[in-house]
């Protein structure tokens, strides 16, 4: 098969490999679009944090989380009713359910997770549990922004809105358009985006945001203070991974505001934060990693909202390293990759 090996920084080739085969719990997919994601550009680069912990797989090693496509084979032991030719998404790691983490409402930390061989590819195998069934009217394109969605939805729900409540999203990305539409479902008001790029503040209000913002060129923090009448938001999340925006972040937010960052940072950057402020504001900073428990609920919501326009580019994956290449000017919000 056709697959998108990195072996290096910077050094992704497309080579023909073995396919992978399923064990005895796991499910063989043929992989019809694999998003890619933020962290995708950092491992490509060589500078995402997670590369650097004990548990980061070495090299050569195929990428690719964002994945929907066709089940073509099943493992022994799969219990769940899966069949040949279902089409369905999958989360791209399986928490082992026995470890302390697991046990205790945790599997994002999971010290025993099984990641999926990579969707990069022309096949890919993950653990029956990481497999969600897609509807007949639901299309693959949709199918692949699953994940993506799973983490807007683990930020709503970090981020605690209120019906009625002041949100601010900085970023247009993927899941800041994304937690966007999950804002506005739970009742954001009023709601203001920060993002430099035309087109996707034009989505922002397209999809219920009631001001979007060029922080480049307007005084964000002045904007903010003007939709909440000088207190600040209840809420502001942060999913641009933009450390003056995770700064700015604490000069938006009210008295007992929350803050959720939700972007990827570098892992060697550091934000000042104020403790009398903390104390003085009754404030609560969390962050966001990955999605636990969020596929089921997401899967509901998939055909639910506003998706299409969030992808605005296709490649094949003969052309991976020119699709990473345009994902970096900006411009483009969700990129899919097509064996």
């Amino acid at each position: 098969m056709k697959a998108a090996v990195q072996y290096g920084p910077g050094d992704v080739r497309v080579e023909d490999i073995a396919e992978p085969q399923p064990g005895p719990d796991e499910v063989k997919v043929k992989i019809e679009y694999c998003g890619v994601c933020g962290s995708d550009l950092e491992i490509f680069a060589g500078t995402f944090g997670l590369m650097k912990t004990d548990g980061w797989p070495k090299g050569p090693k195929i990428e690719g989380h964002e994945a929907s496509g066709t089940i073509v084979a099943l493992g022994s032991e799969v219990i769940q009713g899966y069949h040949v030719g279902q089409r369905v998404a999958m989360n791209f790691r399986s928490s082992c359910g026995a470890c302390h983490y697991c046990r205790n409402m945790m599997e994002h930390f999971c010290e025993h997770v099984t990641m999926g061989s990579g969707a990069f590819a022309e096949y890919a195998v993950y653990k029956e549990s990481a497999i969600f069934p897609l509807a007949d009217d639901i299309s693959f394109e949709r199918g692949a922004l699953l994940e993506p969605l799973t983490v807007a939805l683990h930020v709503t729900d970090l981020a605690g809105i209120k019906t009625g409540s002041s949100v601010a999203i900085s970023g247009g990305g993927t899941i800041g358009l994304l937690t966007i539409q999950m804002a506005v479902r739970s009742g954001a008001a009023p709601l203001m985006v920060s993002e430099p790029v035309a087109g996707k503040r034009e989505l922002a209000l397209r999809f219920g945001a009631d001001a979007a913002v060029d922080p480049m060129s307007d005084d964000l923090v002045a904007r903010g203070m003007e939709l909440t009448q000088g207190r600040g938001f209840d809420t502001v999340i942060e999913a641009s991974g933009n450390l003056r925006a995770a700064t700015q972040a604490l000069e938006l937010v009210g008295k007992r505001g929350t803050v959720v960052w939700a972007g990827v940072y570098p892992d060697e950057a550091t934000i000042p934060v104020n403790p009398f402020d903390m104390y003085a504001g009754e404030l609560t900073i969390k962050s966001a990693m990955v999605s636990p428990y969020s596929f089921p609920r997401s899967l509901s919501l998939l055909p639910k909202l506003d998706l299409e326009p969030i992808v605005t580019h296709t490649y094949a994956l003969s052309d991976i390293v020119e699709a990473f290449e345009n994902h970096k000017k900006g411009q483009a919000i969700k990129t899919l990759i097509r064996p």
